[in-house]
């Protein structure tokens, strides 16, 4: 059973109808139903796709590998929309022909009760008409009037049970012609799952070659934009390493410098504390000279005062 539709699609689906009796106006109104419910579902993807493109836009710029991810799943949703169709086209083909058969079938079964109601009718008058005629037959007295008679009773009677049995007749020979219909029915039903069964498994095939294809092609731009990734960053890498090489020249040859301007600057040091030294040397080497002549001087001093007391004393 067909879904509601929505006033949009009301809308859309104006012109061929699934109810109509033309059995072509209802396999177009079908195809244009999914056709647009196709394009529905692809503009909401190609909205979403929209979308995220912008989200990924604005993030930063779609790279190759995802680009060649969105083909492909471009391209597998392509696939995947044909094939439905093309299974769909069976089952709306199968259904058309089984609206086509209940519309038949209903006017059969209301020409058969009319057919019915007019036999019962005509039987009813019929059979009032033969019971009126046993009332005449009873009233004749002449053997050979009265044989008239019930021969025109029995035929009458043999013309309405014919007619019985030839309605039964058409009847049994109606319902042989749908058992034979019922066969073909079946036989249809068989080949349309058979077709949907080969449709199936051609679109299997067909999605997994693309898969594999789509899959390949996805790896080979991973592997292509690996390849830029990894020169990009080699060549960074390089960049980086001469770089730190120049640095390092030029921190060996700062260094030099400095080790040289260090052994400037100690040398000239060496000089200067070496004249200072020497300075040092000879005021302390004075000074020691002017206090041992002190020291002499007041050991003489001392000597003199020791030998004048000694006197004094022994005096």
């Amino acid at each position: 059973m067909d879904a509601p539709r929505s006033p949009i699609e009301e809308k859309e689906f104006e012109g061929p109808s699934v109810d109509s009796a033309d059995l072509q106006e209802r396999i177009a109104a079908r195809r244009l139903r999914i056709k647009a419910r196709v394009e529905a579902a692809k503009r909401e993807a190609a909205e979403d796709d929209s979308k995220k493109k912008k989200s990924l836009d604005s993030s930063k710029e779609q790279t190759v590998s995802r680009k060649q991810v969105e083909q492909s799943r471009l391209r597998l949703a392509k696939l995947i929309s044909d094939g439905s169709e093309l299974v769909s086209n069976v089952k709306i083909a199968a259904d058309s022909r089984t609206m086509t058969h209940v519309n038949e079938e209903d006017n059969k079964i209301r020409a058969k009760r009319e057919k019915l109601e007019a036999e019962a009718k005509s039987a009813s008058e019929r059979f009032e008409e033969i019971n009126g005629m046993w009332e005449v037959a009873l009233a004749k007295k002449i053997p050979q009037e009265l044989n008239i008679m019930l021969e025109e009773q029995r035929s009458a009677c043999d013309a309405m049970v014919e007619e019985k049995d030839k309605l039964i007749s058409e009847f049994q020979q109606e319902l042989k012609v749908k058992d034979d219909l019922y066969i073909k029915d079946l036989r249809k039903q068989a080949e349309d799952i058979d077709l949907m069964i080969t449709r199936m498994e051609e679109q299997i095939k067909n999605l997994t070659k693309a898969y594999g294809e789509e899959l390949l092609q996805i790896e080979k731009s991973f592997v292509a934009e690996r390849g830029d990734i990894m020169n990009a960053h080699t060549k960074n890498w390089e960049q980086l390493m001469t770089q730190r090489r120049d640095k390092e020249v030029e921190y060996m040859k700062a260094r030099e410098k400095r080790v040289e301007d260090y052994e400037q600057q100690l040398q000239h040091l060496r000089v200067e504390d070496a004249e200072e030294y020497n300075m040092v040397k000879i005021k302390l080497e004075t000074d020691v000279q002017v206090l041992e002549q002190q020291l002499q001087a007041m050991r003489a001093t001392y000597q003199l005062n020791q030998e004048k007391l000694e006197y004094n004393f022994q005096v």
